[in-house]
């Protein structure tokens, strides 16, 4: 498959708050869900005047223009990649949450490799702070002071995302989904991506940085997610099957397209790294609460897999 690499780099941090946290603006995640990506993309192009149902339509018909990985750590010139869940050679790897590009391929190839010390990312390539911010009480004027997170990078630092093109000529309104896409990105740079926005966070400079041809997985063999996984019912047989993965429950706030907040109804993702067969699709699920039918609340869970060719997990 082809696959474009993009660069983001972050000049005043971002906040995305976990999903286990999603009320809280003291906590977040160093990297972003290929579910978060996909929904920002989805509001950039609606901002833009696009229409969100013919962007989700293919999506929805199981015919997907493109695949999305999640946002990963950007590091000394090159992407790195989340460690597969099966990949544990030593006891010192336990921990290791990332694998720099050339040693996730030949550990996914289960190529001979010096593993006596773990590669990892150097601690001060990015930070998380707490801003303080103070509120004041309309009524009784007391103040209160509470902490924000936000993450910085290095100069160096930043995240990558890739994009696996399967039909970018598909029609998206009066443009092709790859302008789409790109006039989104572009929207989406520019506005951020993640809470606290009109403070500048989550506002991104992005680099086309690199097409790449990455193997297929074998139909009957597994693939190491790079992205969130959403199982449909039929897959969850398939699922059992998995060598090594682990799911996060998601749900939090969704805005509509009246410009009000619900509750979205919260359901079990499996996350980037894990093992899986590679016959499994994945899917987007409607997560709108009972009685708001408005419109659905699509939740993006298709599955992006780099073939995994190790018989089993070491």
């Amino acid at each position: 498959m082809r696959v474009s690499l993009y660069q983001l780099t972050f000049p005043h941090g971002f906040l995305i708050a976990p999903h286990e946290h999603e009320l809280s603006l003291s906590d977040t995640l160093s990297t972003i869900p290929s579910d978060t990506l996909f929904s920002a993309l989805v509001q950039a192009w609606s901002r833009l005047g696009g229409d969100p149902a013919q962007w989700l339509e293919p999506f929805l018909r199981e015919e997907p223009p493109f695949l999305l990985t999640s946002g990963f750590p950007w590091a000394f010139g090159r992407p790195w990649f989340p460690k597969p869940r099966a990949f544990q050679p030593t006891p010192q790897w336990k921990h290791v949450a990332f694998l720099p590009e050339e040693l996730f391929y030949r550990a996914a190839k289960a190529e001979p490799l010096d593993v006596t010390r773990p590669d990892t990312l150097e601690n001060g390539l990015w930070k998380i702070q707490e801003i303080p911010r103070l509120s004041l009480d309309r009524l009784t004027l007391q103040s209160n002071l509470f902490t924000v997170a936000r993450v910085r990078f290095d100069k160096d630092g930043g995240l990558w995302f890739g994009v696996a093109w399967l039909d970018p000529d598909r029609p998206c309104g009066g443009v092709l989904f790859r302008e789409a896409f790109a006039r989104a990105l572009a929207e989406l740079g520019e506005t951020g991506v993640g809470g606290d926005r009109n403070l500048g966070y989550g506002r991104f400079v992005f680099e086309h940085v690199d097409d790449v041809t990455w193997p297929d997985p074998q139909p009957e063999g597994f693939g190491v997610l790079l992205s969130r996984l959403w199982p449909s019912p039929q897959e969850l047989e398939l699922l059992r099957q998995s060598q090594v993965w682990r799911f996060t429950e998601v749900g939090g706030f969704a805005r509509t397209s009246e410009g009000r907040h619900v509750p979205r109804l919260r359901v079990r993702l499996v996350v980037e790294g894990s093992v899986v067969p590679a016959g499994i699709r994945g899917g987007l699920v409607n997560l709108a609460p009972p009685g708001f039918t408005t419109h659905p609340i699509w939740r993006y869970g298709l599955a992006f897999l780099y073939p995994w060719e190790v018989d089993h997990a070491p």
